[in-house]
């Protein structure tokens, strides 16, 4: 309850949502997905879909993100650059 305290939560309510075991549900499916996604731990970072495997300063993960955007299919990345498709709608 220390904690709770200390982040200024209502302790009553958090007490009281313990005790009904809310969030249960939800809890228990972030962790299975975290399971299939290979996470047992923190901190766990993601780019487009692929897990981010090294540091976690600002540098990896912009060379990650660098990284992706040169994977991504041709149009998807024209269309972000604002040139215009073959709808003449441009991004």
């Amino acid at each position: 309850m220390r904690h709770a305290r200390e982040i200024r939560l209502d302790v009553e309510v958090f007490r009281r949502d313990l005790a009904r075991r809310r969030g249960t549900r939800r809890i228990a499916g972030d962790v299975d997905f975290a399971g299939l996604g290979g996470v047992s731990g923190t901190p766990a970072s993601f780019v487009s879909g692929r897990r981010h495997h090294g540091a976690h300063d600002v540098a990896a993960p912009t060379r990650a993100v660098e990284q992706a955007r040169r994977r991504a299919p041709a149009g998807r990345a024209a269309v972000r650059r604002g040139v215009r498709s073959r709808t003449g709608r441009g991004g």
